[in-house]
């Protein structure tokens, strides 16, 4: 297994004029490689901090998430799911730029909308169409997708892991997958290890993220039982740190998180790293 570090904690706009010496600094730390939010990124930035990837023997992934106001493949508005099949397009097109072939997020759903019910059948169908075409492109292109299941206060279409092996089964297509996450299940699974386990042949990516986002290893989302459950299902893939620090202003009210969980952005990352690595002998 390879340990990733979401980008996130300090930016949600990766440019290689700021962020090059960033990069350098994960490696010293002992990262094998790094999470970017794509969509926002431009070309020129792409190309540049993928060449540093390469200098510096980092891999990397893609993360996605799309505005309900802007694109949505859930929605009843065939515009906006038009538009999430576009964006998704670009953000695969953008992860093979950065040199990589995973694009993970909640990509099923649009950020922000809520119609108050449990998610029905017709929604679940219009996801399902949405993300088969944007993931048949994918698939031309030599990635996959990673979907990712969010608790029940930011997305209501898909929660648990077990929706989204349901829904990777209705999409039935070999590159799309499932993004697990600590911080998620916390939330939502009786038991973290075992939901894993139990679908263990959708999971593409994992998050390490804590009950409160902050340093892993310091709450109670991440126990030993994961590490043992990826073990047994011989998962090969990333361990990525998603966590944050109330560095960066857009997200704060995004995720709701109101205060620091240390000093500096670094130590969550360091620590993090020292954590999952101790897990992983």
């Amino acid at each position: 297994m390879k340990v990733g570090m979401n980008l996130l904690l300090w930016t949600d706009n990766p440019t290689y004029k700021e962020h090059h010496g960033l990069l350098t600094n994960i490696k010293e730390w002992g990262f094998d490689g790094v999470e970017f939010q794509i969509a926002p990124m431009a070309a020129e930035d792409i190309k540049a901090l993928s060449n540093h990837c390469d200098e510096l023997g980092l891999g990397r992934t893609a993360i996605l998430a799309m505005d309900a106001a802007a694109a949505d493949p859930a929605s009843s508005d065939k515009s906006l799911r038009d538009a999430a099949i576009e964006e998704i397009k670009k953000a695969v097109e953008k992860t093979r730029e950065i040199g990589s072939d995973l694009l993970v997020g909640p990509i099923f759903q649009g950020l922000g909308r809520f119609t108050g019910q449990a998610p029905t059948e017709q929604e679940w169908k219009w996801a399902v169409e949405t993300i088969r075409s944007a993931a048949e492109y994918a698939q031309q292109m030599g990635v996959k997708i990673a979907l990712e299941p969010i608790n029940r206060f930011e997305m209501y279409i898909l929660n648990t892991v077990a929706d989204g092996a349901r829904f990777c089964e209705m999409v039935d297509m070999p590159n799309v997958g499932l993004l697990v996450d600590t911080h998620h299940g916390n939330i939502e699974e009786s038991n973290t290890a075992e939901a894993w386990s139990k679908h263990a042949k959708h999971i593409f990516h994992v998050h390490i993220s804590e009950n409160n986002r902050g340093i892993p290893g310091s709450g109670q989302a991440i126990s030993e039982d994961v590490f043992t459950t990826l073990k047994e299902i011989n998962y090969d893939g990333w361990l990525t740190i998603e966590a944050f620090n109330g560095t960066v202003k857009g997200l704060v009210p995004r995720l709701h998180l109101w205060r620091k969980f240390a000093e500096r952005d670094e130590d969550i990352a360091i620590l993090g790293n020292q954590f999952i690595r101790k897990h992983l002998r």
